[in-house]
């Protein structure tokens, strides 16, 4: 999510002029705090030591002014940067009168408005000649956080205390001196110390990164005058999503989606929506969700007011500056006691992705139809990503290891097709994988496959990104699998007349008996030595009528083994010939397309909850299924 832009190349700059602002000192100061967020993430990825944040970049940066306003951020992921103000309000409410120069704060309370445990937030004020300008901030995913099993996104949490320590807002750092108290509270109540202290460390580096910086950049220009293009800096980004806003229809729209489960034993949870846009001005309401969730499955109010602000942020230009200035035109509510905003002690351990994506995914079916030039079909919502987790390493030690490496499709949009390894919207395809040998050489672990998985995204004039297929062996002892996300048994919609995508699913193969059990897409499984996981994400959905897309488009997917010839004619009316580089041939090509065009596409792909059917199409006989096992 880059946000570097010159303002004088942006049009008519009559207003910053008539502002008293200088259009070239606007645009070096905007980019300025940029190349800081952009500092502080290089930080942060460079000395960080896990692989969560180290190599998958886990984690997000950014710049807010004392209020706190979101100034800047840099290549961070959306759910933690269109949410963060919140918990930082709620530090400087806690300890309002008692911030001063040198302190830093953490705090992952998602009942303090964080989005949920396994995101640590640490944040510094930031101090000019005396008087606080800036808070200079991190949110870190930890690889854990105490949890009864050893992942820090677990289904199976029924509540705050089984998904592991929730730390309120504290002073980590009182005015320069560390507090090792603190640190070591923390140190006691999770698994892997050592890394996760430097995890810890990495963060505050980060944040003192930002903090000098900023302090640099006000020696330069004043602190007021720093201040004031902060100001202007925000105002111009709320004009222009004003701008964008008042382009899209005014109106009321409505729709609803289906989460798998509530991570226990509920199916087809309801996620429904009404977006209501008017003016410069949009309302997005979750009024008629389903009912809090028994596991860990929660959103958290500071992820449905993230979900509720994400799709419109790549609706709009992609140069406006996501600052608070774009979050502002954006009102979400979401009801207490619902999935999405659930009541205390209720678990929002997967609140990230669960049920945040799927609140998402409806906005873009509700404006489908009255927009479908800015939406996304739907995306896989971050199944298939598992966390391993072993007694013993190369070394000895106990380990784990989050791997983004299984992530779905990208849901197509209206002119492009969607990309393998998106995810989810909460991260936008920010995370990074790991290569396939760093994987084998940090942790005792084989990856015997990983490939893409033909005919796993949804069809249309433009395709879903394709689905990931991952085999993993241990290597050292038998290994703990657990998985988090939604989406196997209510796969990724197409729209405007696009397909829906497979929904994929998992299984654990036992070595001795060859029989194969397959899991929700939440759960945990265990992988003896010899046995294999393997994980076949979704692609993402379609976008427009199949028959719409180019012929040749059609054949070069075949030929390049992301389509098979089977789904091709199927869906594509496209008929080939056997060779190696297939041939279109147009006679019978001509004709089943004219077939294909006599039968209705649904504007959107499925209507109706449980449509996906991976699991019952790809199991044998003696095969199993568990739901949410724990």
């Amino acid at each position: 999510m880059q946000n570097t832009v010159m303002v004088e190349d942006r049009g008519p700059a009559d207003w910053i002029v008539a502002s008293g602002c200088d259009p070239i000192t606007f645009s070096l100061i905007l980019n300025r705090l940029n190349a800081i967020a952009d500092e502080m993430t290089s930080t942060l990825e460079r000395s960080a030591w896990t692989s969560i944040l180290s190599v998958s970049r886990d984690f997000s940066c950014a710049i807010y002014d004392a209020v706190p306003r979101q100034v800047a951020m840099f290549d961070a992921l959306p759910v933690h940067t269109t949410s963060l103000h919140l918990v930082l309000a709620e530090i400087a409410r806690t300890f309002a009168g008692d911030v001063h120069d040198g302190d830093v704060f953490i705090c992952n309370d998602p009942y303090r408005f964080n989005t949920h445990v396994g995101d640590v937030v640490t944040a510094a004020p930031v101090f000019v000649d005396g008087e606080h300008r800036f808070w200079s901030v991190t949110k870190g995913h930890q690889m854990d956080i105490g949890a009864f099993v050893p992942s820090s996104v677990t289904a199976a949490a029924q509540n705050v205390w089984q998904e592991g320590l929730t730390i309120p807002p504290l002073k980590l750092v009182d005015r320069g001196r560390r507090r090792d108290d603190i640190v070591e509270l923390y140190l006691a109540n999770v698994r892997y110390r050592e890394l996760l202290l430097g995890d810890l460390m990495a963060q505050l580096g980060s944040i003192e990164k930002g903090r000098q910086r900023l302090i640099e950049l006000c020696g330069e220009h004043t602190a007021a005058e720093v201040m004031r293009y902060v100001d202007a800096i925000i105002t111009y980004a709320s004009r222009r999503m004003a701008d964008q806003i008042r382009r899209m229809p005014d109106g009321v729209y409505r729709a609803e989606g289906w989460i798998d489960s509530d991570g226990v034993d509920v199916l087809d949870i309801p996620i429904k929506v009404t977006v209501s846009i008017q003016g410069d001005h949009v309302t997005v309401d979750y009024e008629g969700s389903g009912p809090q969730a028994k596991g860990g499955v929660n959103g958290s109010y500071a992820t449905s007011q993230a979900a509720g602000a994400v799709p419109f942020l790549y609706y709009i230009d992609p140069e406006i500056p996501h600052n608070h200035g774009v979050i502002d035109h954006i009102t979400v509510k979401a009801p207490l006691g619902s999935i999405c905003n659930p009541r205390y002690p209720a678990s929002t351990s997967c609140a990230t992705v669960v049920p945040t994506n799927m609140m998402c995914d409806v906005i873009n079916k509700a404006l489908g139809q009255a927009m479908p030039e800015r939406v996304l079909a739907g995306i896989p919502r971050a199944a298939n990503v598992p966390q391993f987790a072993g007694e013993t390493d190369w070394s000895g030690n106990a380990w784990g290891a989050m791997l983004f490496n299984n992530r779905g499709g990208m849901g197509a949009a209206f002119d492009v097709d969607g990309w393998p390894l998106f995810g989810s919207h909460g991260s936008f395809g920010g995370l990074k994988t790991q290569s396939v040998e760093q994987i084998e050489l940090l942790y005792p672990l084989l990856v015997e496959v990983l490939e893409i998985e033909p005919d796993s995204m949804g069809f249309g004039r433009h395709n879903g990104g394709a689905g990931i297929r991952m085999v993993v062996l241990p290597r050292n002892g038998a290994v703990e699998v657990i998985t988090f996300g939604d989406g196997s048994r209510n796969p990724p919609h197409g729209i405007a007349g696009g397909t829906r995508a497979i929904g994929g699913g998992q299984y654990v193969e036992d070595p001795d008996t060859g029989l194969r059990r397959f899991a929700s897409a939440s759960g945990q499984l265990r992988v003896s030595q010899g046995g294999r996981y393997v994980g076949v994400s979704s692609g993402g959905g379609g976008h427009g009528n199949p028959l719409d897309r180019d012929l040749e488009r059609v054949r070069r997917d075949v030929r390049d083994g992301f389509v098979s010839r089977a789904a091709a004619t199927v869906h594509f009316g496209v008929v080939l010939d056997d060779s190696p580089d297939p041939q279109i041939l147009a006679e019978e090509t001509r004709r089943r397309r004219e077939l294909l065009a006599k039968k209705h596409r649904p504007e959107i792909d499925p209507v109706t909850p449980a449509a996906g059917t991976w699991a019952q199409d790809n199991m044998r006989s003696g095969d199993v299924f568990l739901l949410n096992p724990g």
